[in-house]
């Protein structure tokens, strides 16, 4: 009896573990940045993170080694006329999403620091107060 009472519990213990080991991840899915024209300066980064820890996300900048610089940006339209903001922040509560798509939130990738056509991938981090959210963004023909 006593051996049963113990192999359910093992039991119970793994499938608990198996249940809860996606909580407390962070990540960044469907990472893309469209081609762009031979020698532009500037490209856009879209994204969705995805944030499965029990405290809210503030990314208030990003890195990567293939660009100069990179701001997070907002597209906004006023009086028919689109135009960015940046110093924006992406926000995600415990168990939430924020998407990054084309006609709102993005990544502004300046300097390209070598060619980038589609197929090629590129290493970017989020950096969210003490987490820093790496991911490969691949290089695809505009959606």
């Amino acid at each position: 009896m006593k051996a049963k009472v113990v192999c359910l519990l093992a039991f119970a213990g793994l499938a608990l573990a198996a249940c809860s080991a996606g909580e407390g991840i962070v990540a960044v899915e469907d990472a893309w940045i469209p081609a762009a024209p031979p020698g532009a300066g500037v490209m856009a980064g879209y994204l969705t993170l995805r944030n499965g820890s029990a405290g809210a996300l503030r990314c208030e900048r990003a890195s990567g080694a293939d660009f100069g610089a990179i701001e997070i940006h907002r597209t906004l339209i006023e009086d028919g006329q689109s135009r960015m903001l940046r110093d924006q922040v992406i926000e995600a509560a415990p168990g939430a999403t924020a998407s990054l798509a084309p006609g709102g939130m993005h990544l502004m990738l300046f300097r390209p620091q070598r060619e980038l056509k589609p197929g090629d991938t590129t290493a970017l981090t989020l950096h969210c107060g003490e987490t820093n959210v790496a991911a490969s963004f691949r290089i695809q023909e505009p959606r």
